[in-house]
């Protein structure tokens, strides 16, 4: 009952109610809920509110579906909203804009998981969209009375570009994604790289000596995890283990390599504990049918009535629950009514027996071992007096024995007095020895009822636990008989109000049909304008990316230049050195040749044709050398022109 509860609470009430009041609104807003414009669609409106509301979904790639690259905008005006539109549009040119407060859901199957941290008219899909609904909670700012819109749209697709760059990055089985890691309290974040495989997750820091900073996590059960920030379209989380040291706030390069990143680590993740196939078949395409979408559940329409009896057999289930509820409480209760007899009963008798120890306690005036020393006590008194009346009939025995050789005929009944003094002494013996062996019995008795009430204190305790184990269980039951009477009674308003608001629907009018499509017409020319400004923008995007790869060639040429530059550097300094070389061997030789010629001089004039050709020789050289040097200059100049280029063109 508290999941009906819940299912109330969360505006599915004023979804029974509109389902009643305004059905042909609901038909003709899902069947107007596709696509309203090149690249937006909008979403299934319902709720009790009294202002108009609209979910749009607008796409930010080529892909006509709905996917994770889109943005989901809601809005909100004071206009009446029309009779087909059930499925939301946007405020018309004549109305005024109303500030809204939403709040972001995710549907996974009958469930609602709120999106945490943002209340904005504007969200960004994200990886954590794919295969689900997203629901728009939307309210007034400041005003309650005007009512709770909801929006539904979905379910959400991988656009075919990441799609097929995931299918990439699956086959190769590892990959690396460069990222930034902004750490609090630090302005200068860091350049990281995600290292993604089939077995682990490693956060590598680049540099020579990175094996000491790498922190590697293998896959488990919750280990590693992609937290993707609700706002910002490149943050997300990255959570290695419990451990707060291992855990990275990332800031990807681009919205579909924070998509990729998450996709493929839940992907590798997912592999541990479910099937490939099944992995396939959500996220892809059947290869028995190529080009055919993915398989979607058409939602159905709403049934008041069916709703009706799944309410009804739940309410018969509670019912049957509190009758077994109640009997098991009647059972308890008459167990315990037994139970209190039986324990009033034992205690009663024990209560007299213990009332009757405390008497001869009492009367002890010092409880069992001075009782027992008072009965030794006059135990041996009366042994002293015993031996004393012993004694005295022991000389009088004597004097009689003395007397008797006189009195011949008085042995008769010396001899009997005799006998019965014995037997008198043998009777004290005897009931000596019977009250130490009945102090000796006593003794054991008080330590027999010391021992049985103990245990009879024990058994009360125990009783006295149950019983208010019993006590416990009557009020848990009492408090669950009055919830499930309440959550009844609810039930049965709500269903009360929804038949109310079924037979209290207003007919629409003519002039109302006229002014909805009036507005309908003003909406219509305002989507125009709002395509034709996306297809310039569009246009525009299409420019810059042209001109960002014209850049990027102009970039590559001019470095491919630089290179070929370098190489002719080098290959000139090479020839400077050999020309270097060659000149030094020949001043060398022109010296030793102008040596010999002075130490020869006489000779003849034979040695002055070969001084010419040398001369000759060494001008010729001089000459290419000084060429060279030029070409030097011109090849050196030309590269720190380039370099020059290259610098203006990394910094625009």
């Amino acid at each position: 009952m508290q999941a009906l509860r819940q299912f109330f609470e969360d505006g599915n009430v004023q979804t029974l109610a509109d389902a009643g009041r305004d059905l042909a609104q609901q038909l003709l807003g899902q069947a107007g809920a596709g696509s309203v414009g090149p690249g937006h669609r909008r979403a299934i409106i319902s709720g009790n509110h009294r202002f108009h509301f609209s979910l749009q979904f607008e796409r930010r790639s080529d892909f006509e579906g709905l996917c994770q690259t889109g943005v989901l905008v809601a809005s909100a005006s004071a206009a009446p909203p029309p009779p087909g539109g059930g499925g939301g549009s946007g405020p018309s040119s004549g109305s005024a804009s109303l500030p809204i407060v939403c709040r972001w859901k995710r549907r996974v199957g009958e469930h609602l998981i709120e999106i945490p941290g943002i209340t904005d008219t504007m969200y960004c899909t994200s990886a954590d969209d794919i295969g689900m609904h997203v629901v728009c909670q939307a309210e007034v700012t400041g005003d309650p009375s005007m009512g709770r819109a909801f929006g539904q749209i979905g379910s959400f697709e991988v656009d075919p570009i990441t799609r097929m760059n995931l299918e990439n990055l699956i086959s190769s089985g590892a990959t690396s994604f460069p990222a930034r890691h902004c750490r609090e309290n630090d302005p200068h974040p860091r350049d990281l790289q995600i290292r993604v495989t089939q077995d682990f997750v490693k956060v590598v820091h680049p540099g020579i000596e990175r094996g000491n900073n790498e922190v590697m996590a293998p896959y488990s059960a919750d280990y590693p995890r992609v937290i993707i920030h609700p706002k910002d379209t490149c943050k997300f989380k990255l959570e290695l283990s419990e451990d707060p040291e291992k855990s990275y706030r990332f800031q990807a390069l681009s919205r579909n390599s924070r998509d990729l990143i998450a996709l493929l680590i839940r992907c590798f993740h997912s592999r541990k504990y479910v099937g490939t196939s099944y992995i396939l078949s959500q996220l892809f395409q059947n290869p028995a049918t190529p080009g055919a979408p993915l398989i979607s559940v058409v939602p159905t329409d709403f049934d008041v009535r069916a709703l009706n009896r799944r309410l009804g057999k739940e309410l018969d289930r509670t019912t049957g629950r509190l009758e077994v509820v109640e009997k098991v409480l009647r059972n308890s209760t008459a167990e315990k009514t037994e139970l209190q007899a039986q324990l009033r009963e034992t205690i009663g008798s024990y209560t007299e027996a213990i009332e009757k120890l405390h008497t001869q306690i009492a009367s002890a005036r010092g409880g069992p071992s001075a009782a027992f020393q008072v009965q030794l006590h006059e135990a041996r008194s009366t042994h002293s007096r015993l031996q004393l009346e012993l004694g005295e009939i022991r000389e009088k025995l004597e004097e009689e024995q003395r007397r008797a050789p006189k009195a011949n005929d008085a042995d008769g009944p010396s001899s009997a007095e005799v006998e019965g003094l014995r037997r008198d002494v043998q009777q004290l013996h005897t009931r000596i020895s019977g009250m130490a062996g009945d102090q000796k019995d006593q003794s054991k008795r008080d330590i027999t009822r010391a021992e049985e009430l103990r245990r009879l204190r024990a058994d009360v305790d125990m009783l006295s636990s149950e019983k208010e184990e019993l006590d416990l269980n009557c009020m848990r039951a009492d408090k669950e008989k009055a919830e499930l009477i309440e959550n009844f009674m609810y039930v049965k308003g709500c269903l009360d109000r929804m038949q109310m608001a079924c037979i209290e629907g207003p007919a629409a009018s003519p002039e109302y049909e006229r002014k909805v499509a009036q507005l309908k017409a003003s909406y219509n020319q305002m989507l125009e304008e709002r395509n034709r400004l996306a297809v310039k923008v569009d246009a525009l995007d299409r420019d810059r990316e042209k001109q960002k790869h014209q850049r990027e060639a102009t970039v590559e040429r001019v470095m491919n230049a630089n290179a070929r530059l370098l190489e002719e550097r080098d290959r000139l300094e090479k020839e400077k050195t050999r020309v270097s070389e060659l000149y030094q061997r020949t001043m060398d030789a022109l010296g030793a040749v102008t040596q010999g010629g002075s130490a020869d001089r006489g000779g003849g004039s034979g040695g002055g044709g070969g001084a010419e050709e040398d001369r000759a020789k060494l001008a010729s050289m001089r000459s290419e050398l000084a060429q060279k040097r030029e070409l030097l200059g011109k090849r050196e100049q030309e590269g720190e022109s380039l370099r020059s280029r290259l610098r203006r063109l990394a910094m625009v």
